[in-house]
């Protein structure tokens, strides 16, 4: 056994398999540490929710308000001074094997604090597993395993500042980092505002002095403004979701998309809006034909579609490296909404194809509450069904999906519900809270309370991957800082430098 800490305590609702208050004799006892109890059926691990100071000679408002600093001088206050911690039953080592806790401990039981290996193994940390961080109080690495974490995808969900781009760094690193031996898969970034770019990019000025490492090697950057997607391989349904189309009109398209598709494997080549043009152009009703010419320019206005896919990103996807989809530059939500859902689409397909032509993958989405938002219609989300899809059954196909967002009260409930592990950062929004609470299995109130007092690189994960809701901090991150990752004050001075510098060669020039 560990630290001795505290006694087992008899109240109204316990000692019970579901709850256990324990006086604090020794030590120190913080609100999410891991303690046990050695009893008749093993020892009994425990999650403390909470911590409460008590003193009898402050009870009374009433009399402290009268005596005041009285009581100190003639009564031995600080000697009825206790703190009692509740705590909740999480399993039982019995024989090495982890059981339910169906029996109580007797009061006056002693609490310890946890064993460091038993705490390993009630979270299934492993040595080769991918590292996050440290747990808070206690001396363990979260180490988790691949499959675990990832297979029946995950939540990242976090308030804007609270670092949740660099606990999804940290995250790439280990997925980047992991041998052949350990098994390895693919990783695409859907980055929103170009937070991921800094992976593909070599490191200078000794960057491998400083301890960084550089992933360049491993990582392929695409500018999502200049990716075109093939029209042959577009669906009406999925132009039906970028652009209203009545029945007639999508039967009418969906005649010249087939037309073309039928010429094409014949050996004229690939088409595109063009072809498709030239086709509504022999459609003898005039009523139909000018709706089918509107509709194909708003499609010409998204300047995505072209012959074939440019480039493939098919052929990127390799295990052990990371594809970064840079959407920064890309003003129009419609066209971020098209790559991503057509991109998703033929991932998941590759992946779920006889022969399985790209390995495993895990598809990360930033702003994921953008393309997979609650109850918005289905033209402004239209890579929600797709992405849906994935949640529902990619882990059956080794097609994981990460779901980054700052805003879980927008983001889909049904994808946020198939994600089984929950990584949870500072959020302080209360609809927001109320959310997390609804969608993500295994959160108890206690763990909801805490997320909102959260500092900056500390989490809470719950759900497949560990045993129990388990608080950490993140560890220090290996790849160089982001591009964005800079404070107003230091965007002000290098704005000025900038223009500094440039009237100084405008000097020097006349």
């Amino acid at each position: 056994m560990c630290e001795h800490l505290g006694t087992v305590v008899s109240t109204i609702e316990g000692p019970s398999p579901s709850k256990i208050s324990f006086v604090v004799n020794n030590g120190k006892v913080h609100k999410g540490m891991f303690v046990e109890i050695d009893y008749s059926e093993g020892v009994m691990m425990l999650l403390v929710e909470d911590v409460v100071k008590t003193n009898r000679y402050f009870e009374r408002p009433d009399s402290v308000k009268v005596i005041g600093e009285e009581l100190e001088k003639n009564f031995p206050c600080a000697d009825w001074e206790f703190l009692v911690a509740n705590a909740k039953p999480l399993g039982v080592f019995f024989n090495g094997v982890i059981q339910r806790a169906t029996f109580p401990p007797s009061p006056g039981a002693k609490v310890f604090c946890a064993d460091n290996k038993r705490i390993k193994k009630f979270l299934s940390v492993q040595e080769d597993g991918l590292n996050l961080g440290r747990l808070q109080f206690h001396d363990v690495e979260l180490k988790l395993n691949l499959s675990k974490l990832l297979q029946k995808h995950l939540s990242v969900i976090a308030t804007s500042g609270a670092g949740k781009s660099y606990c999804v760094s940290v995250l790439l690193e280990e997925l980047l980092s992991r041998k052949k031996e350990q098994g390895q898969i693919g990783v695409v970034v859907f980055d929103t505002h170009g937070e991921y770019t800094c992976f593909g990019d070599p490191l200078v000025n000794n960057g491998e002095l400083s301890g960084l490492v550089d992933f360049s090697s491993r990582t392929k950057v695409i500018d999502g403004s200049k990716i075109k997607i093939a029209l042959s391989k577009v669906s009406v349904h999925m132009i039906s979701s970028m652009v209203e189309l009545t029945p007639n009109q999508k039967r009418a398209l969906g005649r010249i998309l087939n037309k073309l598709r039928e010429e094409m494997r014949s050996g004229s080549g690939p088409f595109d809006l063009i072809d498709v043009k030239n086709e509504v152009n022999n459609i003898d009703n005039e009523k139909t034909q000018s709706s089918l010419f509107g509709i194909v320019s708003d499609l010409e206005e998204l300047n995505i579609f072209g012959k074939i896919d440019e480039p493939s990103i098919i052929d990127f996807v390799k295990p052990g490296k990371l594809v970064v989809i840079d959407l920064n530059l890309i003003i129009s939500e419609k066209k971020k909404q098209v790559l991503v859902a057509y991109l998703s689409d033929k991932l998941f397909k590759e992946r779920r194809g006889f022969g399985k032509k790209i390995p495993p993958f895990a598809l990360f989405v930033e702003e994921a509450h953008n393309f997979i938002p609650e109850g918005t219609a289905s033209e402004h989300a239209v890579a929600r069904s797709y992405l849906r899809t994935i949640a529902r059954e990619g882990r059956k196909f080794g097609a994981s999906l990460v779901v980054i967002s700052q805003r879980p009260k927008r983001l889909d409930t049904t994808t946020l519900a198939n994600c089984n592990t929950n990584l949870i950062l500072r959020v302080t929004n209360p609809y927001d809270l109320d959310h997390i609470a609804q969608s993500c299995e295994g959160l108890d109130r206690a763990s909801i309370n805490s997320i909102s007092s959260l500092r900056v690189g500390e989490a809470l994960i719950v759900g497949e991957a560990v045993g129990a809701p388990t608080f950490f901090k993140v560890r220090k991150r290996t790849s160089q800082p982001s591009r964005h990752e800079t404070t107003l004050e230091e965007s002000a001075k290098e704005f000025v430098a900038r223009e500094e510098q440039l009237n100084d060669d405008v000097n020097t020039f006349l």
